[in-house]
């Protein structure tokens, strides 16, 4: 209820600033049209033979003009004055002087048009309350009527006036209420946009979160909370001259998303790494949503950081994917790998792979105990990861036993690299760097184009190729 009597309240006084302009308006209009009302009276009329007729339509122009240079003087001097009162004596004085006037009309043309063209002019330049401007307009008619009796005194012509005026009257009241009810309601409707664009700041500015509202159409931010200022680090940044693209890695990126907006009204969970600083990049989750605000739709997004949680997801992956003890790819990741090399999807790439079996390990083991072994495996590890590219790599099949995988090479570049690693071994047993010597049997298979081999079938042709090595070697050992 206290709702109701506030919104009334509010649109009367906005109603009544509308009128009071618009009379300081018609009063300008009425001053600047009074000279030629002067010719008329004084000039025109000069020779009338109904002087009655001339004198009262002199006194009513002058009325009018005095009328307009009273209420000038109120607006412009007065501060203080009640508007609605102004504005309720001002309609009711020019509803008296077009029923005056067309009163005194039947002393020489016997119409009624000043009455009904006022009456029809206030309805539409002053939509006052409807109770307010029915009361007005019934007891000046009630006087237009009265007047018109006393003057017209043919009993059918009365008739005909008083019908046509009564009916002008009411459809000034129904025009009067029409204009009053649409302004109202304009009003009204304006008021709770107001209200809900207040309550939406409200609840955007305290939300926990980084906010941001965006227009899709040229990408200018329209609302930032202090949340998501803070968080893209824009707090000596003018946002009213920025635009949303640092929130997008590209403009394809941006017309993308808002395509898939259109058609799921919203996306929700979309992780991406954003640039805040030229010194600092975060993983960020974004949720993008259509939003009306200010009669215009509009693009709602927040922010979440997870950079903690992707790092902690690259831990997790590392230690499922990472061998503990060489630092290299495990088993597992490894063995998927090749499995996505051999899928469908990669079939036309060739690659080699070199399986590898690390010498002597169960001597070293017995010998100096299994951290020296497992020292003699980190540095075979370590060796050979020395001597590959960055796109190769190197994965430990299982104890003694690692696979490496290169990518994009001939076979005597793949041979070069593994006589390489093996000289750099041949290095260290020289210098005598450990207490056990260290060496390595391989085998390479070439993997090529339309081959129909599974993961095992190609380490197996590439552990035959290892055993022939390790074969030659013993040979060699025994002559």
């Amino acid at each position: 209820m206290r709702s109701f009597i506030t919104t009334a309240t509010e649109f009367m006084s906005y109603n009544n600033n509308i009128l009071f302009e618009r009379v300081k308006l018609v009063s300008y209009m009425l001053i600047f049209s009074y000279p030629c009302f002067f010719i008329v009276d004084f000039f025109l009329f000069n020779n009338l033979s109904k002087p009655t007729f001339k004198f009262i339509l002199s006194a009513v122009h002058i009325t009018g003009l005095v009328i307009s240079l009273i209420f000038i003087g109120i607006y412009h001097l007065s501060k203080n004055i009640s508007q609605g009162l102004i504005i309720h004596c001002y309609i009711l004085l020019y509803l008296m002087i077009g029923a005056v006037t067309s009163i005194n009309s039947q002393l020489f043309t016997g119409n009624i048009y000043a009455y009904i063209i006022i009456l029809m002019g206030v309805a539409v330049i002053f939509p006052v309350r409807p109770r307010t401007f029915s009361f007005l307009v019934s007891g000046v008619h009630l006087f237009f009527l009265i007047g018109l009796f006393l003057m017209d005194h043919d009993h059918f012509s009365f008739l005909s006036k008083m019908i046509n005026s009564t009916g002008t009257a009411v459809i000034s009241c129904t025009i009067s209420l029409s204009f009053y009810t649409s302004r109202k309601n304009d009003f009204i409707n304006k008021l709770k946009l107001r209200r809900n664009e207040e309550s939406f700041r409200s609840l955007f500015n305290m939300n926990p979160n980084p906010l941001i509202l965006i227009k899709p159409n040229n990408n200018k931010i329209l609302l930032m909370n202090r949340h998501a200022v803070e968080y893209y680090h824009l707090q000596n940044k003018d946002l009213a001259q920025m635009d949303a693209g640092f929130l997008f890695k590209d403009l394809q990126e941006r017309l993308d998303i808002i395509k898939r907006l259109k058609k799921q009204e919203s996306i929700r969970n979309y992780v991406t790494e954003q640039q805040i600083t030229p010194e600092m990049c975060k993983w960020t989750m974004l949720s993008f949503e259509w939003v009306d605000y200010l009669d215009d739709t509009c693009i709602l997004i927040g922010a979440t950081d997870i950079t903690d949680f992707k790092k902690n997801e690259e831990e997790l992956y590392k230690h499922a994917s990472i061998d503990i003890l060489t630092g290299v790819m495990n088993r597992r990741s490894g063995m998927e790998l090749l499995r996505e090399k051999l899928s469908s999807s990669s079939s036309s790439q060739e690659f080699i792979i070199c399986y590898i079996d690390i010498n002597n390990l169960k001597m070293v083991n017995d010998c100096y105990g299994h951290s020296i072994g497992d020292d003699l495996i980190k540095t075979c590890c370590e060796t050979i990861s020395r001597h590959l590219a960055p796109n190769d790599v190197l994965f430990r099949l299982g104890g003694d036993e690692f696979v490496i995988i290169f990518h994009k090479k001939q076979m005597q570049v793949a041979q070069q690299l593994w006589n390489n690693i093996k000289r750099e071994f041949q290095d260290i047993n020289d210098t005598n760097q450990k207490p056990y010597p260290i060496s390595a049997s391989h085998g390479f298979y070439h993997y090529k184009t339309g081959s129909d081999m599974t993961v095992e079938q190609l380490l197996e042709m590439a552990d035959k190729e290892m055993y022939k090595e390790k074969f030659l070697q013993k040979t060699a050992r025994y002559q």
